[in-house]
């Protein structure tokens, strides 16, 4: 197999008819009919031409590369836009949000973003942390305080408080669950030595039983699938029972035998809730039991448990046959909310398929304590820093979550309802605080980092925003960043703003002009509460820088030796020496020195075509590989660094690579 020449061979490459070094391979080019060479500068990412205002991307070459969101349905958490490893969703995806309401959009019209409603603190300004909160039939809303309850009339929209007398409670309240147009509730000392089961038909009140002789403290009450299921410990095990509510009370019935579990009494039952095919129970102990009713005895027995390692589970949910548990790390204040499927597996019930949703991880403990089903979402309330708690919302079409409405209390969320449409939150230790018909006054939503699959730096020349007409006392911003590290900081200096729009609907683009890899946007919306802004769709556009450049080359790999003033030689197999070497270079970094026109790129050899004959005009026949390398424009003239300087140029033209 003959040579190819190379850096150690050849010493005035130009010498003997040489057009180009690619490392240390030289070689000639074969420019001709059908056949240029091509520098030109390279687009920031090949893609599809599709239509920004149909579309989420705008890949169209010829005005550079669009960043376009015109859909944010898919929910937070996505850091980056363009990834190799990319799902369907991630076109819908953004990365942070506070006040704005990314899911419902405008059933009317066209999707779009807008502000979320207020919450207006009911000033009942709770005690402790047995503040928890249920709904009856008829509308009205019970929370707990210590030993009272405040009642919200839906009727009159205003409260009352029924002090200890009344209510019959000796201790403090332990639990509530709803039962018809009443309630039933449970009480424990601070020692877990006496206990009451609290029943309110409506009207009136009646203690149902008090301590057991094998039982201490009742620490929860649950009605599901027309059972009540009531919880308690007495030093020795945490218990289960269930009960029918439509029999005669028996007050031997919470024996610690007739329990349908017990674990041991460190831990505690934290929820149980209608899983379907079964009743689901979790624990503290990050346990999750399944209870199917049996067709002999007509009582629920235990039939499958579910452990999930290292967490504590303190809320759990289920909607459209998907199992939703909040938990805290053992040991962390880290909460966290998953998501799993209930499974039947040799006649028992487990869950599987566990999926996180999301990590809460700031300087307080984020455990979730409370979540609400509702027709199309689960609401989880979560407290994210001193005098704030948010609801958190899963929106179940599309699988995303995203922030809901804000609160200003400082404790856990133990209960959320909806009344005549309006959410009702229960802040323990704080406040009761209820959505109100005025907007927040600003919200913002942070974009994933932009960078159209490339580390290179772009130039971004474009930004533009588009809404439906701006109702008076309203504005819309669209900022930017080019910090990958502001997504986590919305409150940032380096976000730049590019467009603040105070009327009209927008659609025009504006000039910006950073040089960079990524860009961040941050839609701001601002509001007098009476009304909010409704945007449409957010865009970035991009060129690519003119050292981005792809060169195409026509390549000889023929036999055929031409050399300049002499006779033209063959060199057998010379052209098939050639084209494997350069096959072994497919895909790999180098340095690419074109003599003339004077040009040195660096990058990677995109390909290598295939060989092909040509027939040039002279009726020769050669051998012809295309050679694309994709890289970015070097200095040609410099001060001598190296000795390793072609033959006769003196100018200190330095070869890089080699």
């Amino acid at each position: 197999m003959p040579r190819v020449a190379t850096t150690s061979n050849i010493t005035n490459p130009k010498r003997y008819g040489y057009d180009l070094q690619l490392d240390n391979i030289f070689l000639r080019t074969a420019v001709g009919p059908n056949r240029d060479m091509t520098i030109q500068s390279s687009d920031v990412q090949a893609g599809q031409a599709v239509n920004v205002k149909q579309n989420p991307e705008d890949f169209t070459s010829n005005l550079g590369r669009i960043y376009s969101r015109t859909n944010f349905s898919s929910g937070q958490g996505l850091d980056t836009a363009h990834r190799t490893n990319a799902k369907p969703d991630d076109n819908n995806r953004f990365w942070d949000s506070k006040g704005i309401d990314v899911f419902h959009g405008d059933d009317e019209v066209s999707y779009n973003i807008h502000l979320l409603h207020t919450t207006l603190t009911q000033n009942k300004s709770l005690g402790g942390g047995n503040n928890y909160l249920a709904q009856t039939t008829n509308g009205d809303i019970y929370v707990t305080d210590t030993t009272n309850i405040h009642k919200y009339t839906a009727s009159t929209t205003s409260w009352s408080t029924i002090n200890a007398g009344t209510s019959g409670a000796s201790h403090n309240f332990t639990g509530i669950a709803a039962f018809g147009n009443g309630f039933y509730a449970t009480t424990a000392n601070a020692t877990n030595t006496a206990s009451q089961l609290i029943k309110y038909d409506g009207s009136s009140y009646s203690t149902l039983t008090t301590a057991q002789s094998s039982s201490g403290g009742l620490t929860g009450v649950w009605y599901v699938k027309n059972r009540l299921w009531i919880s308690g410990n007495d030093g020795t095990a945490e218990y289960l029972w269930e009960r029918s509510p439509f029999d005669t009370w028996n007050t031997g019935w919470l024996a610690d035998a007739d329990s349908v579990v017990e674990i041991e009494p460190t831990h505690s039952i934290t929820g149980v809730v209608d899983g379907g095919a079964a009743v689901l129970a979790s624990s503290t102990d990050g346990t999750i039991y399944s209870f199917k009713l049996s067709s002999t005895t007509s009582v629920f027995v235990n039939q499958g448990q579910t452990k999930i390692p290292y967490e504590e589970i303190h809320s759990i949910a289920a909607a459209e046959g998907i199992i939703f548990i909040g938990t805290k790390e053992v040991s962390r204040n880290v909460g966290r909310l998953y998501k799993l499927q209930l499974v039947a597996a040799d006649n028992l019930y487990v869950l599987a398929e566990r999926e996180l949703i999301k990590e809460w991880v700031t300087a307080v403990d984020t455990t979730p304590k409370s979540m609400f089903v509702s027709r199309d979402s689960v609401y989880i309330g979560i407290k994210e820093a001193t005098n704030e708690t948010n609801l958190w919302r899963y929106y179940l079409p599309t699988g995303g979550l995203a922030r809901d409405l804000q609160t200003v209390g400082n404790g856990f969320v133990q209960g959320i309802v909806q009344s005549s449409g309006k959410f009702v939150i229960c802040v323990a230790g704080s406040d009761v605080y209820i959505e109100t018909s005025t907007y927040e006054s600003t919200g913002y939503l942070i974009t994933s980092a932009a960078d159209f699959f490339t580390a290179e730096s772009k130039q971004f020349v474009g930004a533009e925003v588009s809404t439906k007409e701006l109702p008076d006392n309203t504005s819309v911003e669209l900022l930017f960043s080019n910090n990958f590290e502001d997504l986590d900081t919305p409150g940032s200096a380096n976000y730049e703003r590019a467009i603040n729009q105070v009327s009209g609907i927008g659609d025009t683009e504006v000039q910006i002009k950073p040089i960079a890899r990524y860009i961040i946007g941050k839609l701001v919306l601002n509001s007098d509460g009476v009304d909010t802004p409704k945007v449409k769709s957010l865009q970035f556009r991009a060129l690519a820088r003119p050292e981005l450049v792809v060169a195409q080359i026509p390549i000889n790999i023929s036999d055929r030796v031409e050399r300049p003033g002499r006779t033209p030689i063959r060199v057998r197999e010379l052209g098939d020496a050639l084209y494997n070497e350069l096959r072994l270079l497919e895909g790999d970094a180098v340095t690419l020195e074109i003599f003339d026109p004077n040009e040195i790129i660096r990058g990677v050899v995109e390909s290598i075509s295939y060989p092909v004959s040509s027939n040039a005009e002279r009726g020769s026949v050669t051998q012809v590989a295309i050679l694309t390398v994709r890289g970015t424009r070097q200095q040609t003239v410099t001060e001598p660094t190296s000795v390793h300087l072609f033959g006769g140029e003196v100018l200190g033209r330095i070869r890089f690579g080699g």
